[in-house]
């Protein structure tokens, strides 16, 4: 039974392990995507306003605007990576945590000598997965919520200070 102890936790560990490499390379390619877009965006921006915008105090306030409106996308942006690794991690701590008690149910079940303390077992098991459920996307939502506020909350203040610098220049 000991070996099996063993050889079922170094799976959890290989699991957990797997898992967190996998989720850093996908935040890692979201923040790397999300980097180049806006690498590519500011440069057209940037050839966009040089041919197009006019010359003189207006087009140098356009050309500020515009540089300020995609800093804040970018920062919004790196609130929201931020966000989906936040909610990301969860996911996983949410299946790391089903996993072991599902291990340690089975292993329970295995004990089990009669049918009454089967029964008991088994539903003490179903129990705490919907426990564990509701408490795992509960956090899960709650961060999404906070990740959805942050980046709200950003956007509205550059939208506004856009709005204030272009009144001021106008």
């Amino acid at each position: 039974m000991a070996d099996t102890r063993k050889t079922t936790s170094e799976v959890i560990d290989e699991t957990t392990d797997a898992g967190r490499e996998g989720m850093r390379a996908a935040a890692s390619a979201t923040q790397d995507a999300i980097g180049t877009g806006l690498d590519g965006i500011q440069r057209v921006t940037d050839q966009f306003t040089r041919a197009f915008s006019p010359a003189g105090e207006n087009g140098e306030a356009l050309a500020r605007q515009m540089s300020d409106n995609l800093g804040a996308l970018a920062e919004t942006g790196t609130i929201v990576v931020r966000g989906i690794q936040d909610v990301s991690r969860e996911w996983l701590s949410l299946s790391q945590d089903r996993l072991q008690k599902n291990i340690e149910g089975l292993t329970q079940l295995a004990r089990c000598r009669a049918v009454p303390d089967f029964v008991a077992v088994q539903s003490e098991l179903v129990r705490d997965n919907w426990q564990l459920m509701f408490e795992g996307t509960r956090r899960i939502v709650e961060r999404s919520m906070q990740v959805a506020n942050e980046a709200a909350q950003k956007s509205s203040n550059e939208t506004k200070q856009a709005t204030d610098r272009t009144r001021k220049a106008a």
